[in-house]
């Protein structure tokens, strides 16, 4: 898929988002790139850039102060990774999409990596998402 392609599937994916979680978002920037650099990489302690999928970068709303900077905190969604991961999965670019987008929001609301694994082995168990498109906007 095209960089355009994804990008527009990516702003549909974010259309698809609850406007309660989506109208508590402030000055944060959505981005998309190939892969992660080797500086994102070690941050985050992996050696394969197709295990990261997105990756928040700012200081989370739970812990802003005075001192947050009016820079845009941002998500950035790796489309190599994403692809590499449908191939290997057999799963919807859609539901990749907004899984990692999901994941990432919650790290901007001030969710450790460490709840994240809970909320998504509850979310797993639990619920399928529902109005994802899963099926019909995939290439």
């Amino acid at each position: 898929m095209n960089r355009r392609d994804f990008e527009r599937l990516l702003e549909r994916v974010i259309a698809t988002i609850p406007a309660e979680f989506l109208g508590k978002v402030d000055n944060l920037s959505f981005q998309v790139e190939d892969w992660p650099d080797p500086e994102t990489l070690d941050e985050v302690g992996f050696d394969d850039p197709r295990d990261l999928l997105g990756y928040y970068r700012g200081w989370p709303l739970s812990e802003r102060t005075h001192e947050y900077s009016s820079l845009p905190d941002v998500i950035t969604i790796y489309q190599r990774a994403v692809e590499n991961y449908r191939e290997e999965t057999g799963e919807s670019l859609v539901k990749i999409i907004r899984e990692t987008i999901i994941h990432e929001l919650a790290h901007y609301f001030g969710f450790s990596e460490e709840e994240m694994d809970e909320i998504e082995r509850i979310w797993a168990g639990n619920h399928a998402v529902e109005g994802s498109g899963e099926g019909t906007v995939d290439s």
